[in-house]
């Protein structure tokens, strides 16, 4: 009686857990089932072959990786025709280690003027911030322009992203967590509108 009672309420847990696990995923995507921007953006991105769309689509507040937006990047580059410079300033002590596609990437990236470095580190395995994300799309669109030296270090190129609608936010504290997948590609896709509107 008393095992028969314990598989009951096993049972009854098990189901709980399930049920509360669908409803939080339901409360965490439920912004993306009305996003027409991101829907627009997922089309795009399957367009310019940004790399791993399905897993984009499938977990898409997972955070990225600088070497996996270093791809994304280049995608967006390479559908602007954008001016590839020589790598004088493009060398880093530690992506010798990484395959060899990911390595181009990385150096292309860097020749597209999203992440600049000479004997610096890039290091590939360390998640994109906010504020580095916007930094490399200003760098990108504005390649020989010196912005003002501020602290935080950010802080003109944010606010120039900003009058572009490039991003919605602030240049604060807050641009120093985590740019989420979500968020790293409506950036791209407001930065590609823009580039279409300008041309």
């Amino acid at each position: 009686m008393i095992r028969e009672e314990a598989k009951r309420l096993l049972a009854i847990l098990c189901i709980t857990v399930i049920v509360w696990w669908l409803f939080l995923t339901l409360i965490s995507y439920a912004p993306l089932f009305n996003d027409k921007e991101f829907e627009e953006a997922i089309e795009w991105a399957w367009d310019i072959w940004i790399p791993n769309v399905e897993l984009l689509q499938a977990k898409p507040f997972s955070y990225i990786s600088r070497s996996d937006a270093s791809a994304w990047y280049v995608a967006f580059a390479q559908t602007n025709d954008m001016l590839l410079y020589n790598d004088d300033i493009c060398s880093f002590n530690d992506i010798d280690t990484q395959d060899w596609s990911t390595k181009d990437l990385i150096m292309l990236s860097c020749m597209y003027r999203f992440f600049w470095g000479s004997k610096w580190g890039f290091f590939p395995e360390a998640y994109l911030t906010k504020a580095w994300s916007l930094v490399a799309l200003m760098k990108w669109f504005y390649p020989k322009r010196d912005f003002e030296s501020t602290e935080p270090y950010w802080e003109p190129f944010v606010n120039e992203a900003k009058t572009m609608w490039i991003t919605k936010r602030d240049s604060d504290e807050y641009m120093m967590y985590l740019i989420t997948k979500y968020e790293l590609l409506l950036q791209l896709y407001r930065a590609w509108k823009w580039k279409e509107w300008i041309s």
